[in-house]
């Protein structure tokens, strides 16, 4: 403002000689300067909008997983007293069932293995280049691994909790079992193949086989 007062009056002599171009100009200056101002206003009003927005989302998203968390603790608490309050007939039942849908499970991955296997083996025969060979091989790695991950998120999603919950309950009844050798426990955990989810189905069963004996 004070270098700006000091032109005015250093221009003084120039400026009353055109007084109304001055006003006009100085007028188009300050209405430019006005809309620069308010354009920069509104963007950092608008940028400040865009994060309180974003943050009420996360807010939002962090409220629903908590309660997620807490329904899922709930039904997880209600499944463990559910077992612990079983007669040895019902916690049996209920193993042997348990058993039966994980069987169940490895044996439609295992065909679903199978088929996919067989797709390889037909693509590689079929294959005339070795481009076509390490294309249907590549191919192949993929599925492979892409049903590995749905076969592990799946044991996850429906047996986990319920096999750990059975064990950890029957282990405390049958205070004298022993698992077999080959059998460890971190397999209930993170079986990762057939080898795994089978040792899983057969210490479950056995040991509710030997509930009742």
């Amino acid at each position: 403002m004070e270098k700006f007062i000091e032109y005015i009056s250093r221009e003084w002599a120039v400026i009353s000689q055109a007084p109304f171009t001055f006003l006009i100009l100085a007028a188009i200056v300050f209405g430019l300067a006005y809309l620069a101002a308010k354009w920069r206003f509104n963007a950092v009003i608008e940028q400040v909008k865009a994060s309180n927005e974003t943050l009420k989302e996360r807010l939002h998203l962090k409220s629903e997983q908590a309660e997620s968390y807490k329904d899922r603790a709930l039904k997880y608490d209600e499944k463990v007293q559910q077992v612990v309050d079983s007669d040895e007939i019902a916690l049996k039942d209920k193993t042997l069932e348990v058993v039966k849908n994980l069987r169940e499970f490895i044996e439609r991955h295992k065909r679903e293995d199978d088929r996919v296997s067989s797709l390889q083996r037909s693509a590689m025969r079929s294959a005339k280049t070795e481009e076509d060979r390490s294309e249907a091989w590549a191919k192949n790695t993929s599925e492979s691994m892409r049903l590995s991950s749905e076969r592990n998120a799946e044991y996850d999603r429906r047996f986990r909790v319920d096999a750990i919950t059975l064990r950890d309950e029957l282990r405390s009844r049958l205070t004298n079992y022993e698992p077999l050798e080959m059998h460890d426990d971190l397999m209930y955990e993170h079986p990762t193949n057939y080898f795994g989810f089978n040792d899983v189905a057969s210490d479950l069963e056995r040991m509710a086989k030997m509930l009742t004996s």
